[in-house]
């Protein structure tokens, strides 16, 4: 993949060095003479008895590259794989005859297409001293780069996770991209566009690749495709009536095509893409037939079951992230079916989308729905009573404790993966109600019950909860080493639909460790993942992680507007997103209304336990928010919680530090906030406390020590990226008679957006939000004097005169759009 790229860049610096090249590759259909394309590429004559003489072909080749070689000279060979015997022969004489002569080689060969002809000369060259370079697929950071090259700006998220599909391949990627552009469909709004409108040029090169195949390969292929995920080779041989035996030649037909590989699981796709071309060039009569086929032979109930043919094709889709394609195939079906059987397992599905798509009222309901059937088949009934706990766990139902209590306590008969979900429901349960060394126990213990079980995909629930209390807590290690065993485990058993899931966990990850940059490409991933699977919760934590890093770096609109669509119902999404509205509030407009936020959340703050638990390190904000609003009581009432919450979670040092924070803050205490400034785990939490205990030197009147604190702070601030809060540092040393400069040198235009500092930029931006001078002075840590300077450079890069005409360039330059990346803002 990309080996012809890399040929012409190396000859691109061959010839800038002053080496003499010989260029050349073998035609895809092959060559009309033994090495026609050496000859074309050294300018000799096609000679009939070239083709009948190997020796007199050789002499001839052997001259002209004596001839060319009085100066160094490489021969570039591209496509050997395609190359007929005589010519691989040649080449290798050739190469032995002028080792004397300065002549370097540089061949290439795909292994995907290679049949071992060109694999023995290879071998062969390698063994005599030659170097192997085998090109590996594009690291997602190189496709971002390809496609920015390609586009002129970075890709849109429904692009970004089409180009996800193509496995780092450069030529599925730059087919894609081409095709998206021609046919006037980039930028298209997520899910927008389906997979059914992939680019036609994009088709061609797939219909290629699997019109090479042998008949049976081919067959092969398009039911794999049609299947989805890993197919098992017993299956795929039953359905193609023959043995696993009997697949064994096309299986390595389309293995060296590279096209299929063989996982733990089965057959499965190397890139997403191609299956999915291929699958959607299978007429749909086809498709039914074979899904229905699949019903009949397979069990593919996880949990024990036998999925009838209606609820076979639903299960495959659900499986694969298709939610919004599952659910209107259930709806459809039972519309048409008469089996009660089929209507029990097409119900159970709803139910599961219902709640993937946070819908957790008619989840429920449907739910209850297949539980109020007749209990003769037991696999659906368990599969339904996963999908009630979760749902009314997510909804802090009042029931769902005992209800969890019941399935662990009583002799219902349920499956372990009931079992696994009664134990995350009553871990989460613990998590709400301050108790987390008890939650980490009940989420350890359904995970390993999860994880002796048969691969199941309702596993992820007790993966995604134990890491979400690993993050809560600061263990962050832990936390990226359980999403990741997740995410290599979804991937290899083809169970997509908790990727956005996994994603936007991982951006909270990267924000609590203080990598802003990489939270925001989890958080982005996570939306683009949620937009294709219709994931709305996953979204809300990834905007959520997108808004508090904008918070961080003072990019108030960007985190505003982040927040824009709050959480509904008393669920965990809903908590976080109010909690952090208020922290934005509180920025904006100062603690009163922030504590107005707060209040409502909980009623008056009653369920603060729960809060805190959810995130630790806000417990010092929520003093000062409370003192800066002149409710001291309310004050105490977090502190004491917050000790509360250490005392019953021993074992947990970030509770412990956070709650000497906030009592050191309340009190003024500065032993209290020294233990915290060294024990707590979050940097940013960590520079709080420090500043914080900056604050109370300089009132007690020990002012060197105050600027020791707070240049610490400062320095945490800013490597972690922490903008807005190093400025107000910055202030604060002012006000002790101590300047710190943040200047650094970067090379600018002298004009244009691209001009601007970084301080201009922002204070540009909040002018075109209307801001006055003095407000952005109050918002940014600077005199009103310094912003109208500030102000006055802005006008004269830009050549604008007023702000009605800055606001009018900001919006053609759509620099006050939605998507601009902290990078972009930056520049």
């Amino acid at each position: 993949m990309g080996k012809s790229r890399l040929l012409d860049e190396a000859a691109d610096v061959a010839a800038h060095h002053g080496v003499g090249l010989i260029r050349g590759g073998v035609e895809e259909l092959g060559e009309l003479v033994s090495c026609g394309f050496l000859l074309e590429s050294l300018g000799l004559p096609f000679e009939a008895q070239s083709a009948g003489s190997p020796t007199h072909l050789l002499d001839r080749l052997t001259k002209a590259f004596q001839e060319r070689a009085g100066a160094p000279v490489l021969a570039v060979l591209d496509d050997l794989h395609r190359a007929e015997p005589a010519t691989l022969k040649i080449v290798r004489v050739l190469h032995d005859r002028l080792t004397a002569r300065p002549v370097g080689w540089l061949l290439s060969g795909s292994t995907a297409e290679n049949d071992g002809r060109a694999a023995s000369l290879f071998g062969l060259l390698e063994r005599n001293g030659a170097a192997r370079v085998t090109l590996a697929p594009l690291s997602p950071e190189a496709v971002a780069e390809l496609a920015t090259d390609m586009l002129g700006r970075p890709p849109d998220p429904t692009t970004s996770v089409l180009m996800a599909g193509a496995g780092g391949n450069p030529l599925l990627i730059i087919e894609l991209l081409t095709g998206l552009r021609d046919e006037g469909r980039l930028d298209a709004p997520p899910g927008a566009m389906s997979h059914t409108q992939l680019p036609v040029r994009l088709r061609r090169v797939v219909r290629r690749w699997t019109n090479a195949l042998s008949g049976e390969a081919r067959s092969l292929v398009e039911t794999a495709a049609v299947l989805g995920g890993p197919l098992p080779i017993e299956q795929a041989a039953s359905l193609l009536g023959t043995t696993p035996a009997g697949l064994l030649s096309a299986i390595e037909e389309a293995m060296a095509a590279g096209i299929l590989d063989v996982t733990g699981r089965g057959l499965a796709f190397r890139y997403e893409l191609v299956g999915t071309v291929t699958a959607t060039s299978v007429p749909p009569p086809v498709r039914d037939a074979l899904l229905s086929q699949l019903g009949a032979l397979t069990d593919l109930e996880p949990a024990g079951g036998v999925f009838t043919a209606s609820a076979a094709a639903v299960h495959v889709a659900v499986t694969g992230g298709r939610l919004e394609e599952a659910e209107s195939m259930v709806q459809e079906r039972l519309a048409d079916n008469r089996s009660a059987q089929s209507v029990a397992e097409l119900r159970c599905l709803l139910s599961d989308i219902m709640y993937r798509t946070g819908r957790d009222d008619e989840a429920i309901h449907e739910a209850d729905r297949v539980l109020a059937l007749p209990a003769r088949w037991h696999h659906v009934r368990d599969r339904a009573v996963v999908v009630r706990l979760y749902a009314m766990t997510r909804r802090h139902d009042d029931y769902v404790g005992a209800y969890a209590d019941d399935i662990i306590e009583g002799e219902s008969g349920h499956g372990p993966t009931v079992t696994v979900a009664a134990l995350t429901a009553l871990a989460t349960i613990e998590r709400d109600e301050g108790r987390l060394s008890n939650a980490f126990a009940l989420a350890e213990d359904a995970w390993r019950l999860a994880s002796r079980d048969p691969p199941d995909e309702r596993r992820y629930e007790s993966c995604l909860t134990i890491a979400a209390l690993l993050i809560d807590v600061r263990r962050l290690d832990e936390a990226r080493a359980v999403l990741q065993q997740a995410r290599t485990d979804m991937l290899a058993h083809g169970h997509l639909a908790w990727a956005a899931d996994v994603a936007a966990l991982e951006a909270r990850a990267e924000f609590a460790a203080g990598r802003f940059d990489d939270a925001v490409t989890a958080g982005k991933r996570a939306l683009s993942l949620a937009a294709v699977h219709h994931m709305p919760l996953a979204a809300e934590v990834a905007s959520g992680v997108l808004a508090a890093v904008a918070l961080r770096r003072g990019d108030l609109r960007e985190a505003m507007r982040r927040l824009a669509a709050p959480a509904e119902g008393p669920s965990e999404a809903h908590s976080r997103h109010t909690l952090l509205a208020a922290q934005v509030t509180e920025a904006c407009d100062g603690p009163r209304s922030a504590m107005t936020l707060l209040t409502a959340l909980s009623g008056p703050l009653q369920q603060l336990s729960s809060l805190l638990a959810m995130d630790s390190t806000v417990s010092a904000w929520m003093v000062r928010v409370a003192m800066g609003a002149g409710d001291r009581s309310t004050a105490e009432s977090i502190v004491t919680t917050a000790e509360a919450l250490s005392h019953a979670s021993l074992g947990l040092p970030m509770l412990a530090a956070s709650a000497a924070h906030a009592r050191g803050l309340l009190d003024g205490d500065r032993e209290a906030l020294s233990l915290a400034a060294e024990q707590i785990e979050d940097k940013w939490a960590q520079a709080s406390a420090v500043e914080d205990l900056g604050m109370v030197l300089k009132a007690l009147g020990e002012r060197q020590e105050a600027v020791t604190g707070l240049d610490r702070a400062l320095a945490i601030y800013d490597d972690i990226g922490s903008t807005r809060d190093a400025a107000r540092v910055r202030r604060r040393l002012r006000d002790l008679g101590v300047r710190r400069h943040h200047w650094h040198h970067t090379q600018r235009p002298a004009s244009g957006w691209g001009s601007l500092t970084e301080t201009e930029h922002a204070v540009a931006l909040l002018a075109v939000d209307g801001w006055t001078n003095r407000q952005i002075a109050e918002q940014m840590f600077l005199s009103v004097h310094t912003v109208a300077f500030h102000l006055r450079h802005v006008y004269r890069k830009l050549s604008v005169g007023s702000r009605v005409e800055l606001t009018r360039l900001a919006v053609a330059q759509e620099r006050v759009g939605p998507d601009r990346s902290h990078d972009e803002r930056q520049s």
